[in-house]
């Protein structure tokens, strides 16, 4: 056999002679490249603690003791499942259900690669019963994923349910999550009678607690319960906190639901399998990937020390969804929003997390009655990140990458740690109700503002390449994208852009605003 002629490309490559580079060889050029300046200062620190470095290695990084384990293995920090599903995460739309134009738009979205639709907080089981099986009955019939988003009541639960019995829906296949979610209810000022004492907090979670066992035997494989942190992430949380709250809220239902007289008596792994779970996702793609990743391992810390049995094959999996921040947000050159949008999508779907819902770019300035353009745009995000990029094709894309590991390890002994500070006090509804949880909050908040008028934290089109025409157009009603309580109730929306936005607008802008 003839042999293959080396190209001119080959042999040149071949006959390089790469100098051999340490650790200590990059430090020292790096230090001679600072004029100075320590090569401390090219460290990062994150909200809540986390310091990053500019440079990983397999000496201080390496990843071969880490106990992440196999994809669809405890502790899960790599994916809950072994293999990657055909479709990848589960594409949700939010569309509020007393709006005129809410069937029309249902349809246009189900009928464009939309999976499932998120009925938004808001309206009364009683009162706009009529609407909800205008807004989503006949996309229920034809078989589209119908959900409530977090903040529910047993009320519009089985309003819901309601809804799926008049249009034939089979409910032992149903997937839909319910929502019940008083924490998070109490917390944003969507109920706040409920905020201010815990003991009130504990009757209404045992009351959901038990509606959601009652859901639980008519449709196995619904999600009746939920965690939902982006409430806490939209109040100024950091990451760290945010995955601490929804580990409190998780064994707030554990006990709720196992040891409390009023709850349905249920044992740990029949408990965690009526739990889902919903986290923001920021603008920093690698952050919200580890945060995934994170919160998977905590979460299986928890149910192994209450006796499940995680690693066999019974044990119940984690299901994560994930939600666009309203936080990161601006009504100043409203545009830039997409790009957010879609890093944070691109984060959360290498997080592996099992569905996402983007908001449309425009939120901020019309709430749920956002443009047509808004909620094409919201919806393509994803499917392009899905279908042509193929995101959910590989699982666990960031396992190996030293940067990712290092961060996911650090998110989650930060955020354990938080979590036992919540758990000191009490639980998470003691935290709620006494305003230890408000207090910390409120203190990262400060922290995050004070990075953005440093010029640590960067908004673009709101602090940093401005267009002039944008700002001159900035004169727009601000809304928070969605029902809030009365003002000074709750935790509240606190968009990092708000403070800026004021001041161009020619307002005088005191402390932290929100919107």
């Amino acid at each position: 056999m003839a042999e293959t002629p080396t190209s001119q490309h080959e042999t040149a490559l071949s006959d390089l002679d790469f100098a051999d580079v340490s650790e200590s060889d990059w430090e020292a050029a790096a230090e001679g490249a600072l004029r100075g300046e320590p090569l401390s200062s090219l460290h990062t620190m994150l909200l809540g603690g986390i310091e990053t470095a500019p440079l990983y290695t397999a000496h201080r990084h390496s990843t071969e003791a880490d106990p992440s384990g196999l994809p669809g293995s405890a502790p899960f920090t790599r994916g809950a499942a072994a293999a990657s599903g055909a479709r990848g995460w589960e594409l949700r739309q939010i569309h509020d259900v007393r709006l005129a134009g809410t069937p029309d738009a249902v349809a246009v979205d189900t009928t464009s690669g939309v999976d499932a639709v998120t009925v938004a907080r808001g309206w009364d089981a009683d009162g706009d019963a009529a609407a909800l099986a205008a807004g989503i009955g006949d996309a229920a019939g034809a078989g589209v994923t119908i959900h409530l988003q977090s903040g529910a009541s047993p009320a519009q639960a089985a309003a819901l349910l309601d809804v799926f019995a008049r249009h034939g829906v089979d409910l032992a296949g149903l997937r839909s999550w319910f929502g019940l979610d008083p924490i998070a209810a109490a917390a944003s000022g969507w109920r706040p009678a409920d905020s201010g004492d815990s003991a009130a907090l504990v009757s209404v979670m045992c009351s959901a607690a038990r509606s959601a066992a009652g859901i639980a035997q008519r449709s196995p494989r619904a999600v009746p319960l939920e965690a939902d942190g982006s409430v806490f992430a939209d109040a100024g949380a950091s990451d760290a906190t945010e995955l601490a709250a929804m580990l409190a809220t998780g064994v707030a239902w554990l006990r709720v639901i196992c040891d409390n007289a009023d709850g349905p008596g249920l044992d740990p792994a029949a408990a965690a399998r009526l739990v889902g779970f919903t986290l923001s996702a920021g603008p920093d793609a690698f952050l919200v990937t580890a945060k995934c990743r994170a919160m998977r391992m905590c979460w299986t810390r928890v149910l192994g020390a209450c006796g499940v049995d995680v690693a066999g094959d019974d044990g119940p999996s984690m299901r994560l969804h994930a939600v666009t921040a309203t936080a990161m947000l601006s009504a100043l050159d409203p545009w830039v929003n997409m790009l957010r949008a879609t890093t944070a999508s691109f984060g959360a779907a290498n997080g592996g997390v099992d569905a996402i819902t983007v908001r449309p770019f425009d939120t901020v300035s019309a709430g749920q009655a956002s443009s047509s353009l808004g909620w094409r745009v919201a919806a393509n995000t994803q499917l392009i990140l899905r279908h042509e990029s193929r995101i959910g094709s590989v699982i666990d894309p960031a396992g190996g990458s030293w940067y990712i590991e290092d961060l996911t390890r650090k998110l989650a002994h930060a955020a354990w740690d938080r979590f036992r500070e919540i758990e000191a006090t009490g639980g998470m509804c003691a935290a709620l109700a006494g305003g230890e949880l408000e207090t910390s909050i409120a203190a990262e908040r400060a922290l995050r503002n004070e990075q953005i008028a440093t010029g640590e934290h960067l908004l673009v089109g709101v602090t940093d390449f401005v267009d002039s025409q944008a700002e001159q157009a900035s004169a727009v009603s601000v809304s928070a994208g969605e029902p809030a309580g009365p003002p000074g109730v709750g935790l509240g929306v606190h968009r990092w852009a708000a403070p800026y936005e004021a001041e161009t607008a020619g307002e005088t802008v005191t402390g932290a605003a929100g919107s």
